[in-house]
């Protein structure tokens, strides 16, 4: 696994990462109270410990989020059959499906 030196934080590295997450807040209050799928981009971390992850969304905003946010797509829906990319993830209007 490649990875970049943080500049900013010394003992801090950047991970490129390419997974699909959802993303909610804890509290349950807020703009992110009901589950957001969107794909990470880079965590950043401290040893082996996650500090902050980058997701972008399906309108092109890049945030940052802590890791109790953020629950990856294989974790959240285990009984789903998993698929290659989010387009494929989303259920079809008609027929509600995949």
């Amino acid at each position: 696994m490649t990875y970049t030196q943080s500049a900013t934080f010394p003992g801090m590295r950047i991970v490129p990462v390419a997974r699909d997450v959802v993303v909610k807040d804890p509290s349950g209050k807020g703009r992110h109270a009901y589950p957001t799928i969107g794909r990470e981009t880079r965590t950043l971390m401290f040893g082996k410990t996650p500090v902050k992850h980058t997701v972008v969304f399906a309108d092109g905003q890049i945030l940052n989020f802590p890791p109790a946010w953020i629950v990856p797509i294989a974790d959240a829906m285990p009984d789903e059959p998993q698929y290659g990319s989010l387009a494929e993830c989303m259920e079809c209007p008609d027929t509600r499906r995949h």
